[in-house]
């Protein structure tokens, strides 16, 4: 069993296919407004001056209501204001559905039910999952930071949906990004991603589209594996391990970090398609 989004889920069950899954995605993403955003159609704020405080969300761990203050200028009470305007336009899945004339009420209400009865025992697994694993404190840190700042950069968010240990493979049609970090210890991050998230995780960067399979593509999405890595360092000392992280790899799409080892491979779901999160310990058991 495995975490999903309630669309992947209607989706899998065959409530609706594709392309209405795709339709309500997109109605998403043209009402779910950043506050920043928000704050530009409001006149509070420039687009510039926007730009600027989506850059340093995606490259910290900041709230964006601490950015909006340190590098907007707003108050407290206009950020009061922006969240309660984002909330009252905001479009969950099932209404995007509904708006877009794919499901009725009463068919999101019935199937939403059910979801939620599969969610928390799939949820229950991957936290009993999480306690068994070897380095686990490690291991958890390094998937918790890969998906935080995976859906802070991308715009998209990440639901972790299963955890299990296995030996190392590549996907087809996806490529590979890793990081070893060393010191005292050896663990290597990798994140496997289809072209479309390679894609949201490099405009997200940069700020504006890329051209496909570009090496400024790879070293954008590399930039972001950096990220995580440091992150990852400074997280992983308060379990008294002092590490640093080595530069990070675009391996391509037919490279693994061991054809042999065992990792510890996370699966992730992100809107429309998915992602693999890989640890790797070279002291761990194989």
């Amino acid at each position: 069993m495995a975490t999903m989004f309630f669309g992947q889920y209607l989706l899998a069950k065959g409530v609706i296919d594709r392309n209405a899954l795709l339709d309500a995605l997109d109605r998403q993403r043209r009402s779910n407004l950043s506050l920043p955003e928000l704050a530009v159609q409001d006149g509070l704020i420039d687009r510039s001056r926007a730009t600027a405080i989506m850059t340093r969300y995606r490259m910290s761990e900041d709230s964006m209501e601490e950015i909006l203050a340190a590098t907007g200028g707003l108050d407290t009470d206009q950020i009061h204001r922006l969240q309660s305007k984002q909330r009252s336009s905001w479009l969950r899945i099932g209404a995007a559905l509904v708006e877009g004339g794919h499901l009725s009420d009463d068919e999101i209400g019935s199937n939403l039910d059910d979801y939620r009865s599969l969610e928390s025992a799939a949820d229950q697994e991957i936290r009993e999952a999480m306690r068994h694993l070897p380095n686990a404190d490690v291991v958890g840190a390094c998937i918790e930071l890969t998906m935080f700042h995976f859906g802070r950069v991308s715009g998209r968010p990440a639901k972790l949906g299963a955890i299990t240990s296995a030996p190392d493979n590549l996907e087809e049609g996806r490529q590979r990004f890793s990081q070893r970090i060393v010191g005292d210890g050896d663990y290597t991050i990798a994140v496997d991603l289809p072209p479309v998230l390679i894609a949201a995780v490099a405009k997200g960067m940069l700020g504006f589209d890329i051209d496909p399979g570009t090496e400024t593509e790879a070293d954008a999405v590399c930039e972001v594996i950096n990220l995580i890595g440091g992150n990852a360092c400074t997280r992983i000392e308060q379990f008294g391990q002092v590490l640093r992280p080595e530069p990070p790899v675009c391996s391509g799409t037919g490279t693994v970090v061991s054809a042999t080892a065992e990792s510890v491979r996370a699966t992730v779901s992100s809107a429309e398609s998915g992602f693999d999160i890989r640890v790797f310990a070279a002291d761990s058991e194989a």
